[in-house]
């Protein structure tokens, strides 16, 4: 009787362990191209039949797991992770714990996609006392015109009258802050391309003795300055024109400027027979540096 209670105390016991006993499962997860380990990488063991979640865990700054307190049996192993393909694996646990080693998840091939970031364009800028237009706010045609640009510009208007901001007339036109074509804003904005310029700033420009002696004598003039694009502010462009009509009437000109840092080279050439003129002879005596009392 002794024996045999000791024998069945035996079976009971040893079935009991090795029904208790559990097993842990472990690996390592790493990229498929250059195998460097996978921080944080999301695992899941899950029942394979109704792949009810067991237990997860994510990936140590190697790329290791652990995971324990599963029996024998078999089981879904799923891994997800940023920017990479979901992994899934069976895997079976038998009377060990399981090493999975090296496990290589393949980088996605899918691309996200664009996202553009839409936001108004400042037109108008009042910086102090001057008034700044921004060009690219302005659509126009390829081949046109400063004139052509300014037009469209609320307040601007150009006309054979001369160019005016809020019906004050502009007296001058500048370039980057230099004088271009003498005193005629007209020419300045007939033989320059839009293409070339940036921004356009109005402001009244104080005297030369005012600029002297910081005393505002009351004499300032509407300024037109035109900023030119980064870009373009080296080189050269122009633009060549002709038109014949009925009774042998004609008309044929051109432009040619030069950019090039503080230096400015403008010609400019028309000739017609229908009484057409778009500079005077003092403008010209203004490029060529010529006194008021010159000839043409």
């Amino acid at each position: 009787m002794v024996v045999r209670f000791t024998l069945i105390s035996f079976f009971l016991f040893f079935s009991f362990t090795t029904i208790a006993q559990t097993f842990s499962i472990s690996g390592q997860i790493v990229d498929s191209k250059d195998t460097s380990s996978l921080i944080e990488v999301g695992v899941q063991v899950l029942n394979l039949n109704d792949t009810l979640l067991r237990k997860g865990t994510v990936t140590d700054a190697n790329g290791n797991f652990s995971l324990d307190g599963f029996s024998a049996g078999k089981y879904l192993l799923r891994l997800d992770y940023l920017g990479y393909r979901p992994f899934s694996k069976t895997i079976v646990i038998l009377d060990r714990n399981l090493s999975l080693g090296t496990l290589k998840m393949k980088t996605s091939e899918n691309e996200l996609k664009g996202v553009t970031i839409k936001d108004k364009q400042k037109r108008v800028e009042q910086l102090g006392d001057t008034s700044q237009y921004n060009a690219d706010a302005f659509k126009t045609h390829p081949d046109a015109t400063a004139e052509d640009l300014v037009a469209k510009m609320p307040g601007v208007t150009s006309d054979n009258s001369g160019v005016k901001v809020n019906g004050e007339a502009v007296k001058q036109v500048t370039v980057d802050g230099k004088p271009f074509f003498g005193t005629d804003p007209t020419l300045a904005l007939k033989n320059l391309p839009a293409e070339v310029i940036d921004k356009i700033q109005v402001f009244d420009k104080l005297s030369d003795q005012s600029a002297f002696t910081g005393f505002d004598d009351g004499n300032s003039q509407k300024t037109m300055n035109i900023v030119t694009r980064r870009n373009k502010s080296e080189g050269q462009f122009g633009k060549l024109y002709a038109g014949y009509g009925t009774e042998d009437r004609y008309i044929a000109g051109g432009s040619f400027n030069s950019f090039k840092g503080d230096q400015r080279i403008s010609l400019i050439g028309m000739t017609n027979n229908i009484n057409q003129q778009n500079f005077s002879s003092q403008d010209i005596l203004g490029v060529s540096g010529g006194g008021g009392g010159g000839g043409m």
